[in-house]
C-alpha cells in the first residue's frame, strides 16, 4: 500500500500535465482563428480543477488496491 500511495501522487501530474496540453493543442488554433488570442485561463479555476483530479486520482488507486489486499489475506 505505501507504494502505491507514492505512485499515485507521481502519477496525477502527468496526467494533469498531459491533459493540459492536449487541451490546449486543440483550444489555441479554435480561439486564434475568430479571436486571434489565445484562450484565457483563471489560475483559480484551474486549480479547482487540478485539485479534484489530484484526489479522484488518489481514490482511483487506493481502493481497488485496498480491495485486492483484502481479498489476498482472505483467500491466503
Amino acid at each position: 500500500m505505501r507504494t502505491i500511495r507514492w505512485e499515485a501522487p507521481l502519477v496525477d501530474p502527468a496526467g494533469i500535465v498531459l491533459g493540459t496540453a492536449v487541451a490546449l493543442a486543440t483550444l489555441v488554433p479554435m480561439m486564434k482563428g475568430p479571436t486571434g488570442q489565445g484562450p484565457c485561463i483563471p489560475p483559480l479555476l484551474y486549480g479547482s480543477i487540478a485539485g479534484p483530479v489530484v484526489m479522484l486520482g488518489l481514490t482511483a488507486v487506493t481502493d481497488p488496491a485496498r480491495a485486492a489486499l483484502r481479498r489476498e489475506t482472505l483467500e491466503g
